[in-house]
């Protein structure tokens, strides 16, 4: 009876350290009532909770913790899932918790992982399932907007050194690949008026080719960021817009 009591009461603490967020003692708890007795490990719900806590102090050995009770308890209660996933999704493992979530059958949180792990086709085609015209709509909104293409930006880097940047919304940046480009090609220039081969060559070797070349990797580079940002705003806007109670929900697990 004692026994039961001083079991009772350290869970007790575990689980309210756990409820009020105190991650960091609540893990302690839960470990130092699994040390003294093993056998409770097999209390599944309780485990998640050291799990989860261990996650919010630790994410690698968190990680590691959620491995083990997936691998060894495959056929683990929906619930309980959810909760493991919802500790993915909230810390940016967004592909762990999609893997999670599809397992459970939770559509809303898979789609909203899909959404922000940038599988908008899928996120679409899971929103659709569950009759949300107005995120399907938003989606498609997004989809069909105008993107900076990586190939035109670097086609036209090619042709005009520069152009690419400010093509992908980097003028600053273009303007400077552009003198650097005009002037390292002005020194080849003179180089070979003068007769100065080798000089032409070094010069071509070593600044001309190296702008050049950097200027077409600068190109993509700031496509790519722009449509990265592009992103990131429709997404914040996504999040203020539909998610506020869903991101609250998935918080407090």
């Amino acid at each position: 009876m004692l026994i039961t009591l001083l079991v009772f009461t350290q869970f007790a603490l575990a689980d309210s350290l756990y409820n009020h967020h105190h991650y960091d003692l609540a893990y302690i708890e839960y470990k130092r009532t699994f040390f003294f007795y093993p056998e409770l490990e097999s209390n599944l719900q309780k485990r998640i909770r050291y799990a989860i806590s261990l996650f919010h102090s630790d994410q690698y050995r968190g990680i590691r913790e959620f491995h083990d009770i997936l691998q060894n308890k495959p056929d683990l209660a929906p619930e309980l899932k959810i909760d493991i996933a919802c500790c993915y999704l909230d810390s940016g493992y967004a592909h762990e918790a999609s893997g999670l979530f599809i397992q459970t059958g939770e559509k809303r949180l898979l789609a909203y992982t899909f959404l922000f792990d940038n599988r908008l086709y899928s996120a679409r085609d899971v929103f659709g399932s569950i009759g949300d015209s107005v995120i399907v709509d938003e989606i498609n909104t997004h989809l069909e907007m105008p993107k900076k293409s990586l190939r035109t930006a670097v086609l036209l880097s090619l042709v005009c050194p520069g152009a690419g940047e400010i093509y992908a919304g980097n003028a600053r940046l273009g303007i400077q690949d552009f003198l650097l480009n005009l002037g390292s090609g002005y020194l080849i220039y003179n180089a070979v008026k003068q007769k100065k081969y080798i000089d032409a060559v070094l010069v071509f070797s070593l600044l001309f080719n190296r702008f050049y070349l950097g200027s077409i990797h600068n190109a993509q580079e700031s496509a790519e960021k722009t449509n990265e940002k592009s992103r990131q705003t429709w997404l914040d806007q996504m999040k203020k817009m539909c998610f506020n109670d869903l991101d609250q929900k998935t918080l407090n697990k």
